[in-house]
């Protein structure tokens, strides 16, 4: 079991690898990103539980409320900068505040 989880979050993280260094959009960098530290929560809740350490375990779910609630403040980000400049690509963000 220990070794399947392992293979998932290197899978997961391996994604989030892809998805940062090929995309410059920013949503799918966003999710990247949080893909990068879910596997990461991953790894080390999946390693703390095979190694009879469960009482670091609330840390772990934590962390994980905290990604939640990071993705939401992302997301709202998100739409605020794209209803103030109708752009999705982080790299016309510039462009818009020159143009002003």
């Amino acid at each position: 079991m220990f070794e399947i989880e392992l293979l998932f979050a290197f899978a997961l993280f391996g994604v989030g690898l892809y998805g940062i260094s090929s995309k410059n959009d920013f949503l799918r960098i966003f999710f990247s990103l949080e893909m990068l530290l879910n596997s990461v929560i991953l790894i080390l809740a999946s390693s703390a539980n095979h190694l009879g350490m469960t009482q670091n375990l609330a840390l772990a779910y934590m962390v994980i409320v905290i990604a939640t609630l990071e993705a939401a403040a992302g997301i709202l980000i998100f739409i605020l900068a794209n209803q103030f400049s109708n752009k999705i690509i982080p790299d016309e963000f510039n462009e818009v505040q020159n143009n002003d």
